[in-house]
Order: structure tokens, then sequence, then C-alpha cells
């Protein structure tokens, strides 16, 4: 028997409803008003790579939209992350190095592989130096979730981290030599991150969206961990690097409360997998039901930011 949850995870037309969904919240958030076009852009890209995520790593085993699907619910919920095209670059950019890395998977001769998924991740930084607190989760990935990693992969990777900024310090040295070098003697951590812990600065619907998110990955979890033997080990040790990412991504918002915009980012593109994979394989009363809660939850938690945007308290 099909309940509501497998005909929308089973059916070829929530994708484009879904699309539908997402490009309304976007008007409805000023993407006209307010010329969100470059945000809605790198939106609109990241649904992309993320479809190809899922398609070329077969993350659902059956035909299943879900992960997508639950990527641009869950992106519409947090609106607050809407208006940061800095972001939305620096999220395409390590979606695509997740897309990479996971090419690479047994193969410790990825080495120009290696090179561009770190190329990317340092352009991304470039836009907002957070990414740079992915790093070490992306070679603890190539070492225990896609075992790639050796020293000539990991050089490969320190190559195309700095590349560059190689290339940005030559075209600065070559415009003004004398401000680059000054920079030099005056670094200092970039005034956009501030460590701090807990979670005062964030607003209580921002924490409580947060707190949604981080029950969608347990839950998700549990199933996902007492029914992994069905899924293909490649399969599996993917869906290990979504938990590790969310556990990282939690414990990060946790740190820099007050710059959890990447982070949320990367929390919101580990659980859109771990949650589609629970909605699209399961089919019981209960599952059900949690699938119509959570979900109604979800368009609330938009309804919610769209009246603060209408009415600012």
């Amino acid at each position: 028997m099909k309940r509501l949850q497998n005909k929308i995870a089973g059916s070829r037309t929530s994708l484009p409803v879904a699309l539908i969904y997402g490009t309304v919240v976007w008007l409805l958030a000023g993407l006209i008003q307010e010329e969100l076009w470059i945000q809605y852009g790198c939106f609109i890209l990241s649904v992309l790579l993320i479809m190809k995520m899922n398609n070329k790593n077969l993350l659902i085993r059956i035909f299943s939209r879900s992960v997508s699907v639950s990527f641009i619910f869950l992106f519409c919920a947090a609106l607050f992350l809407f208006h940061s095209w800095r972001g939305g670059v620096a999220q395409m950019c390590c979606i695509l190095s997740l897309l990479l890395l996971y090419d690479c998977y047994q193969d410790n001769t990825a080495i120009e592989r290696s090179y561009y998924i770190f190329l990317i991740l340092g352009i991304g930084s470039l836009f907002d130096i957070q990414v740079f607190f992915y790093v070490p989760v992306f070679w603890l990935m190539m070492k225990i979730i896609v075992y790639s990693l050796c020293w000539r992969t990991f050089l490969a990777s320190l190559l195309g981290l700095i590349t560059p900024y190689w290339l940005l310090a030559g075209w600065t040295i070559y415009h003004d030599r004398e401000s680059f070098f000054s920079r030099l003697t005056q670094f200092h951590l970039p005034d956009s991150v501030t460590f701090s812990f807990g979670f005062e600065s964030l607003s209580q619907l921002q924490l409580t969206f947060i707190l949604f998110l981080v029950f969608l990955v347990v839950v998700s979890s549990i199933h996902f961990m007492q029914k992994s033997y069905l899924d293909k080990i490649r399969v599996r040790q993917l869906y290990y690097s979504f938990m590790l990412l969310a556990f990282y991504s939690f414990l990060l918002i946790f740190l820099l409360p007050e710059n959890e915009g990447l982070a949320v980012r990367m929390l919101i593109i580990a659980t859109s997998p771990l949650f589609g994979h629970f909605f699209a394989l399961t089919n019981s009363k209960l599952s059900n039901v949690t699938f119509c809660i959570l979900s109604v939850a979800t368009i609330l938690f938009t309804g919610f930011y769209l009246w603060t945007l209408s009415y600012p308290s």
C-alpha cells in the first residue's frame, strides 16, 4: 500500500512543484523588489548540483527526487540566508567539492580531482572565510569515507587550496605592492569571524529552526542505521559523511553563533539526503504521520519568516 509520503517521494512532478514553491517563496521574500537575482541563481544552481549528486551516487535505491525536494523546502524555510550572495557562492562551491570528493571513492591516485576539490573550496573561501573551517572535515572524509587520502592527494589538496590566494596575491602585488606588504605585517583574523559559545546571538526563530534540523538529522540517521544493510557499501559511506557534516556544522553553530550562515547552509545540505532517504524508504502509519507533521512544520517555518518580513517587530 502506497502512503502519501511514498506517492510524493516517487512522483515525477514533485520536483517541478517544489521548484515552483521555492520560486514563489523567493518572490514573496523580495526577489524582485530587493533584486536578489544572484542569490536566487545560486539557489537554483545549488538545487541542480544536489540533483546531480543524488543521481550520480544513487543516494536513494528507488526512483525518487526526495533529496532535491527536501533541500528546496528546508532552504526555503531559512529565509535569513536569502540575502547573502557571498554565502550562496560559498554554498555552491561546497556542494561542488562534495560532488567531486565522492567521485574519488577508493581512488588514492585521484591527484587531479583532489586538487580541483580544494581549489573550489579555496575559491569559496574568498567569498566566505568560514569555508576554511570545513577543510579539515574534507581531509577527514578523504581518509575515512572515500579512502582517497595519501601523501600525494594531500599535497595536491594543499596546492589547490592556496592557488586562489597565490593568484590573488600576484594580482594585488602587481596593482598595489605597498598596500599588499603592509597588510601582511598587519595580518589578523577577519572581523567577520567572532568566537563565542552558546546561541545567545541567534533569534528564537533561527535557534528553533536549527534545532528542528538537528531533530531531522537524528530521526533520519536512526532510520538509516537500522536499514543501512539494504544499501550498497559506497552509499552507506556517503550517508556517514552527511552525518559527520551535520554534527560538525551544529558544533560550528555553537562555537560561532554570530557567524552561523555557512554552517546552517551545510547543515541543510547534510540534512536533505538523510531526510530524503527517510521519507522515500519508509512505509508505515507512524512514518507517514511523522512525514506529514515534519513537512507542515517546515512550511510553517517559511510562513513565520515571511510574516516577520512583512510585519517586522
